[in-house]
């Protein structure tokens, strides 16, 4: 018998997860893509380029605690 409740847990929690990853992601590139832009003109913004290396970053331990949590051998479950 499906445990709907638990079913629909994962889900949620699933379609959560990934608009973060997404979001996160495009933020990162999106942030690059004004760094390269601005670079080009000349009025090259070091905090910017810390910022979009930050989101990557951010993203990346996202990813990261996700595989995680999927793989048991990881934290011995």
């Amino acid at each position: 018998m499906i445990e709907w409740s638990s079913f629909l847990i994962v889900a949620v929690a699933t379609w959560v997860s990934a608009i973060v990853v997404i979001t996160l992601f495009s933020t990162a590139v999106r942030m690059r893509a004004v760094h390269v832009d601005l670079a080009a003109e000349g009025q090259s913004k070091p905090l910017l380029r810390v910022g979009y290396w930050a989101v990557f970053g951010v993203c990346s331990v996202v990813v990261l605690v996700g595989v995680y949590l999927i793989v048991p051998a990881l934290h011995g479950a």
